[in-house]
């Protein structure tokens, strides 16, 4: 289903190990960035989704807009509480602060590049879990 015709890619490696998260806050980061790829998109556009293990002890996902993009001089700003590209009345600014904290809390870690009128890519690396019996 496309919502203004907004496409949805999915590229998802199949064999990625188990990561310790909690499914209920992972859920919300990926909630936020999902809509903020369709805020910059407006219409017709592409997001995709990606994971991966780019090493052995973490996996990667990958959510990639043709949004608008976010300046470079806002780009190292965008995880700080209360800051937004939205107009007045249109975002918080907490959207990614929240979920910096929630990335960070969950032992990873997330990133942001983006090109002016290319689009953005959110990345986000998690530890993979300890085999039962090492923790």
């Amino acid at each position: 289903a496309t919502q203004n015709n907004i496409k949805l890619i999915r590229g998802y490696d199949k064999n990625l190990p188990r990561v310790s998260t909690d499914p209920p806050l992972l859920r919300q980061v990926v909630l936020n960035i999902l809509n903020n790829a369709a805020y910059a998109i407006g219409r017709d556009g592409t997001i995709t989704i990606a994971t991966r293990q780019p090493t052995t002890d973490s996996i990667q996902l990958t959510f990639s807009d043709t949004g608008c993009g976010i300046p470079k001089e806002q780009l190292e700003k965008i995880f700080d509480p209360f800051f937004t590209t939205k107009p007045p009345g249109k975002g918080t600014g907490l959207g990614l602060s929240i979920s910096h904290s929630i990335i960070v809390k969950l032992g990873g870690r997330i990133t942001a590049a983006s090109e002016i009128g290319k689009g953005t890519t959110f990345t986000i690396h998690l530890p993979v879990a300890s085999p039962k019996g090492e923790d």
